[in-house]
């Protein structure tokens, strides 16, 4: 399978989005229902489309490949609060439709009209590697000529609220940078006269220098996607982004191509 990907647009989102950073995309009332974790996805998404010249109200064949860690672990508390609460009869539907991990691809999909293939990782840190491997296949296979790429992860309530009344007893993973980000890259495999980047070379691999006993996870799952941002926003010639984690090493590497 042939490794070269072009990047067509890009986006982050790094704190709590508000109804008006969606307002020349949706109306506020129709963001209610969604919880932080899928708010985060769905700026980030709208970014990377919206620099790539793409119209949101349009139905599009994109594929959409979706990293989100562990989930939305907000909705999933709250869903275990509702039984603790209420039983397991009376629990909230709503919350647990939030806690399942797809919930923020059937999002994405709705709001961004993306009518093509589908594929949701929940691999913890390793999630952004693996999404942009479906990606890659998605694309190589010829099941989309474009891919969405989106990953985000959502901070632990009970361990952030730990955290903050003993801080000795939780770990940094709890206030991490990247768990409050989302990420979002649109890729295609050819490039394109609004083309951001290439990337030549991409690896997604375990490393056996590298083992997996005595690391914490920490939810990182965004992370890879923000500091790719960062780099482009550079606009150096070339680029490289390497992440390890747990032993399973994610490696990109490229050339921004200045497009206007």
């Amino acid at each position: 399978m042939a490794a070269e990907m072009y990047i067509e647009g890009i986006g982050v989102c790094t704190q709590t989005p508000q109804a008006q950073n969606f307002a020349s995309w949706f109306e506020g009332r129709r963001l209610r229902r969604l919880d932080e974790l899928s708010l985060k996805l769905l700026l980030a998404s709208c970014r990377a489309l919206d620099q790539a010249g793409v119209n949101m109200a349009e139905e599009k064949s994109f594929g959409l490949s979706l990293a989100v860690g562990a989930g939305s672990l907000q909705s999933t508390c709250k869903f275990m609060d509702s039984i603790l609460q209420d039983g397991d009869e009376l629990s909230s539907p709503t919350a647990f439709a939030g806690s399942v991990h797809n919930a923020a691809g059937l999002c994405l999909s709705l709001f961004l009209n993306l009518r093509g293939p589908c594929v949701t990782t929940g691999q913890f840190n390793h999630s952004f590697g693996a999404a942009l491997l479906t990606a890659q296949s998605f694309l190589h296979t010829k099941q989309a000529s474009y891919v969405l790429v989106a990953a985000g992860d959502s901070q632990n309530p009970v361990a952030r609220d730990l955290k903050a009344q003993s801080p000795g007893l939780i770990g940094a993973s709890a206030e991490e940078e990247g768990a409050s980000c989302a990420g979002a890259l649109l890729v295609s495999a050819k490039r394109t006269s609004r083309s951001l980047a290439k990337i030549a070379r991409f690896e997604f691999s375990v490393q056996e220098s590298s083992p997996a006993s005595g690391q914490d996870w920490q939810a990182l799952t965004a992370w890879p996607a923000v500091q790719l941002s960062h780099l482009l926003a550079r606009k150096e010639k070339d680029f490289k982004l390497s992440f390890v984690s747990q032993g399973v090493c994610t490696l990109l590497q490229g050339e921004f191509l200045y497009a206007n």
